[in-house]
């Protein structure tokens, strides 16, 4: 059957399929952030440096993640989305096995590169199957869901994480992650995900030679030149900056010239793509930079145990939890235009309460804010992330999703990248230095309520097929 014969023809997700779906997404941000509280113990174990280990596992794990997107969705595109999504989860075990039996840095490294190329071909292959098999008059309410779970997988890795290593040790944070992908591989094997006629077969050579290895290659030097200049100062330090800026800005050209890009630049003329896109990617910039930055504060300068700070998070989360199917459902009634500035008024609104962060004496004191700003995260991704991802073709689904996962990537990033900077890798940064943060935070959230506006008023396709 093709895109064009109609909406009754496109085959429908059932309840468990919808659930497989969600429950493999959200191992990609489970597992960026699930080792957080891990890094001390493992550094420990395998007589790694705290700095060097935080490197591998952490920021090395996100560039891996963000250079596999384009691939992952291009290939997506091609063999078919449920293929890539069982490739994911092999990629999953895989990391989780080198993990469990490392013994030094090498191993954990590779681990988590198989971790990240997990991730990467299970974001866009979960959110193009969304895009092709929900009807538009639901998908708001789906993508609610979708932006709900990734959220609080999210915000609950280092809680989770942090009840795991101090019950089984760091290594069972390898395994964290396989209970979920087996409930969603079961889900899948009771009840196999549609397949949509037309689907190309081409052979893995014919995929392999027909990748696009400069814009792989272009991608990985500007990315890591950004993470190196988290750990610079000074000269050096504009000079990395401004060596990653100007290789990006070759990446870019590099793709729009490109006959097979990928990661399709193009996406970014149509109006809703690239303003859901870019509202992702900024409001994720937010939300990771205070999942780093608040627990470092309180645990610095208020000298707040690990689990008040666990439940300062979990407030962020239940905000998304209970924001999220709410966002997706005024998406699908009011428009994506309007669910967002609502989300967008939340968010700043949070992020105002924020700005008191120095006076705060102690976690308890920033619930109101993190609860709020949790509300907006969840009530604003739904609409951008539905907007975006229905202004695309239903052939490009594969690709789009890939675009909007890096975006959603590279927002996280450039928060870790940017947090280096300001507050420094030393144990004298100042308060001050913390509240700059805050309003650069508020700056993306800011932009990202502007954007808001380039959303459509009232739901609609811009592509072709349902």
């Amino acid at each position: 059957m093709s895109d064009e014969t109609g909406p009754e023809a496109i085959p429908r997700l059932s309840a468990a399929n919808t659930a497989a779906i969600l429950v493999a997404a959200a191992q990609a941000p489970l597992g960026s952030t699930l080792i957080a509280v891990a890094l001390p113990s493992i550094g420990t174990g395998t007589g790694t440096d705290l700095v060097l280990i935080t490197g591998l596992l952490v920021t090395g794990y996100l560039v891996v993640n963000v250079i596999c997107q384009g691939p992952a969705g291009k290939i997506s595109d091609v063999v078919g989305h449920a293929r890539v999504l069982w490739a994911g989860m092999g990629f999953y075990l895989v990391g989780a096995v080198c993990g469990v039996v490392a013994q030094g840095a090498a191993l954990l490294f590779l681990s988590r590169c198989c971790m990240a190329a997990g991730g990467a071909c299970l974001v866009p292959a979960t959110l193009a199957l969304l895009r092709l098999h929900v009807p538009h008059a639901r998908r708001g309410r789906v993508f609610g869901l979708f932006a709900a779970t990734m959220g609080v997988a999210a915000a609950g890795g280092p809680a989770l994480g942090g009840e795991i290593v101090s019950t089984f040790g760091w290594r069972a944070v390898f395994l964290a992650n396989l209970p979920f992908l087996g409930l969603s591989a079961v889900l899948l094997f009771l009840r196999p995900l549609p397949v949509r006629a037309g689907t190309r077969r081409d052979s893995l050579r014919t995929l392999a030679t027909g990748l696009d290895y400069g814009g792989i290659g272009l991608l990985g030097l500007a990315l890591a030149l950004l993470v190196l200049a988290s750990k610079l100062s000074g000269a050096l330090l504009v000079a990395t900056l401004i060596g990653a800026l100007l290789i990006g800005i070759g990446f870019l050209y590099w793709e729009i010239r490109a006959t097979d890009p990928i990661l399709d630049a193009r996406l970014f003329r149509r109006p809703a793509f690239a303003a859901g896109t870019l509202i992702i990617a900024l409001q994720n910039f937010a939300m990771y930079g205070l999942l780093f930055q608040v627990p470092q504060f309180f645990s610095v300068f208020r000298d707040a145990a690990p689990r008040e700070i666990g439940y300062l998070l979990f407030v962020m989360m239940i905000g998304m939890v209970v924001a999220g199917p709410i966002g997706g459902q005024l998406t699908d009634r009011i428009g994506a235009q309007r669910a967002a500035q609502a989300g967008a008024v939340l968010l700043l609104a949070g992020m105002a309460q924020l700005w008191a962060l120095g006076g705060f004496d102690g976690p308890s004191a920033a619930f109101p804010a993190l609860l709020v700003f949790g509300l907006g995260l969840g009530l604003g991704n739904a609409p951008a992330q539905s907007a975006s991802m229905g202004a695309v073709d239903p052939h490009e689904a594969g690709m789009a999703a890939s675009v909007s996962a890096t975006m959603r990537y590279l927002g996280a990033i450039a928060s870790i990248v940017v947090l280096g900077v300001v507050l420094g890798n030393d144990e004298t940064v100042s308060i001050a230095r913390h509240v700059v943060m805050v309003w650069l935070f508020t700056a993306a959230i800011t932009l990202s309520a502007l954007m808001t506006l380039r959303l459509p008023g009232r739901f609609h396709l811009e592509g072709r097929g349902a």
